[in-house]
């Protein structure tokens, strides 16, 4: 064969994986995911939204790289941070409390008497989520810390609607999904994002209370929520969600 024709096939080819490689990467999950299918969520609430809620069993997990997986749930309580040399360890009991410890070789110490539900390094300062969601009790905060005279201490506290669930950082801020507030008599969820500074709500009123948000993706296009029963996935330019299972 011409071996103009055998370099043209190569360039070909070479031109279809990487288009494919991109399309692979940006699109993983929006507007298509394959092996599940896009439905459409009951309205909130109703009937129809209880019996959903009732019998979604299975769990959906996105990974770092936007990959989805369906497993078991697994609560977990106790949340730890290496940073400096010393252990942060932060405890989550539900309804029977929380706390955050500070340990640094033998010297230990409690920070806060809080439900601890994530400790986040971020842009090498120290936040704690904590919060709580059960029965008629929803709160939730962002608290910093700071190292004054050698001791780690609560130096600022913004009060959120609801409880934090999950997290992510994309472009130098927090996304944070919130569960369970209450807003008009309505109790609903959030995402919103933190800058350090301020408080952005993208969404309000949300649709998964009850569904125990477990992990968040984001990307330039879409941000992607995995929870019980459903993967739910927001258009960044308009908000527009589409669910899937």
């Amino acid at each position: 064969m011409n071996m103009n024709i055998i370099k043209r096939h190569l360039l070909i080819c070479t031109l279809f994986f990487l288009s494919f490689s991109a399309y692979g990467q940006d699109m993983r999950i929006y507007p298509k995911i394959i092996g599940l299918n896009e439905f459409d969520f009951p309205e909130v609430p109703s009937e129809a939204w209880h019996d959903f809620m009732s019998s979604s069993r299975r769990q959906y997990y996105i990974d770092e790289y936007g990959g989805i997986t369906i497993k078991n749930k697994k609560y977990i309580s106790r949340h730890i941070l290496e940073y400096d040399g010393g252990t942060f360890i932060g405890i989550d009991r539900g309804e029977w409390g929380g706390e955050l410890i500070y340990r640094k070789g033998t010297n230990e110490y409690k920070i806060l008497d809080r439900n601890i539900r994530e400790i986040i390094n971020y842009n090498n300062e120290i936040y704690i989520l904590a919060g709580l969601s059960h029965l008629a009790t929803f709160w939730g905060k962002i608290i910093k810390l700071e190292l004054k005279n050698g001791i780690w201490e609560s130096t600022s506290i913004i009060e959120l609607n609801g409880c934090p669930e999950i997290y992510t950082v994309f472009n130098n801020k927090l996304y944070i999904v919130t569960d369970r507030l209450i807003k008009d008599g309505f109790i609903t969820s959030e995402l919103i994002t933190f800058d350090g500074k301020n408080i952005q709500q993208i969404l309000i009123r949300q649709f998964w209370e009850r569904l125990n948000p477990e992990t968040i993706y984001v990307n330039e296009k879409f941000i992607a929520i995995g929870m019980k029963g459903c993967v739910a996935i927001i258009n960044k330019e308009n908000n527009e969600i589409k669910y899937y299972k």
